[in-house]
């Protein structure tokens, strides 16, 4: 199957009021590629993740997903997934599992907002693809955090997305949750095709999953393969 251009950002500067975040950075990012972007906190990698779905409009420079301004297309939103940090999800969010992966859905549906068959389905296949399928009927609050973010995952895919953005998705689990993320992401990359861009600063997802590595630190500082990387820095990873 032939790559296609994911994402493209030329010469983009991009922030808040008063704070620049990062400045004239240029990426492209390819169909089947694993991305993995590391830096300083306050570096920046937080906001291109927010540039990239939408979120945010750079201040400088072109942004286009699936070859489209993400921030004046919603169309581009239906084709993008975005998991933001634990620390920005209401953990104790009254709903069941089901309901959480449904949200992944909100494009389709109509406007009664009901699910159909098909799509109640791929609820049902999404949270077996994650190994919960016995927790359906459970409330999202009372799941351990390795669980959450497992249902959060597969909200993010159940949409059949072609990009996922991830915002550190290993972060402050215990190993064994962290393994199974791993596993959850590596299966999506590698045999559903699904182009992967996550924010991270965890060793072990780095060496067991990514393949290419982006360092941002208020601008470009690398781009290229992990092993490259692993040769011109002095502090591993981070």
């Amino acid at each position: 199957m032939e790559e296609k251009l994911l994402v493209e950002m030329e010469d983009v500067t991009a922030g808040y009021p008063g704070h620049i975040a990062f400045r004239d950075v240029s990426i492209k990012v390819s169909s089947k590629e694993h991305v993995a972007i590391v830096g300083p906190n306050g570096g920046g990698k937080s906001t291109m993740l927010k540039v990239m779905m939408g979120l945010l409009p750079p201040k400088a420079g072109v942004v286009k997903v699936c070859g489209q301004n993400p921030y004046k297309n919603r169309c581009v939103k239906k084709r993008v997934s975005y998991l933001p940090q634990q620390s920005t999800i209401n953990s104790h969010f009254p709903a069941l599992i089901e309901d959480i992966v449904l949200l992944g859905l909100f494009g389709e549906l109509g406007l009664v907002g009901r699910p159909t068959k098909e799509q109640n389905l791929r609820i049902e296949e999404a949270l077996e693809r994650v190994g919960l399928t016995n927790m359906i009927g459970e409330p999202f609050e009372h799941l351990s955090g390795g669980q959450k973010q497992r249902v959060l995952i597969a909200r993010a895919f159940v949409g059949r997305p072609s990009l996922i953005l991830l915002d550190e998705p290993t972060t402050g689990l215990d190993v064994a949750s962290q393994e199974a993320i791993i596993e959850i992401i590596q299966d999506l990359t590698e045999n559903e095709g699904i182009t992967i861009i996550a924010v991270t600063h965890d060793q072990i997802f780095l060496q067991k999953w990514a393949k290419r590595i982006i360092r941002i630190d208020g601008r470009l500082v690398f781009d290229g393969p992990i092993e490259d990387y692993q040769g011109v820095t002095l502090n591993g990873y981070s």
